[in-house]
């Protein structure tokens, strides 16, 4: 198998609604778990309060490197740098498309 070496790798993670994280706005640094492999990761602090209050889901992204270690490799991480949402509407409560009027004809 081939071998491409890279810098770094562009990362999504989708939190559907109702299914966002708790960050602690006044420590805004997290772990993401992904299969044992910890992913250390950050946001400011106004995100993590505009998370805390969104009603609708949000897409974790940043870019994914690997930091620290040396010729040996130890020490090394993974990182999400430059990380932030993006933020999904939330859907329309049930009944509310057909009390607005979007039932058919």
């Amino acid at each position: 198998m081939k071998r491409i070496d890279i810098g770094s790798a562009k990362l999504a993670v989708v939190f559907p609604e109702g299914k966002l994280p708790s960050i602690d706005p006044d420590n805004p640094a997290f772990l993401l778990n992904l299969g044992g492999f910890e992913i250390v990761a950050t946001v400011n602090a106004k995100a993590a309060r505009k998370l805390a209050s969104w009603a609708g889901g949000a897409v974790l992204q940043g870019r994914l490197i690997v930091e620290g270690g040396g010729p040996t490799r130890s020490g090394e991480r993974l990182t999400l740098a430059e990380a932030g949402f993006s933020w999904i509407e939330p859907g329309p409560k049930d009944g509310a498309e057909a009390a607005a009027g979007g039932g058919g004809p």
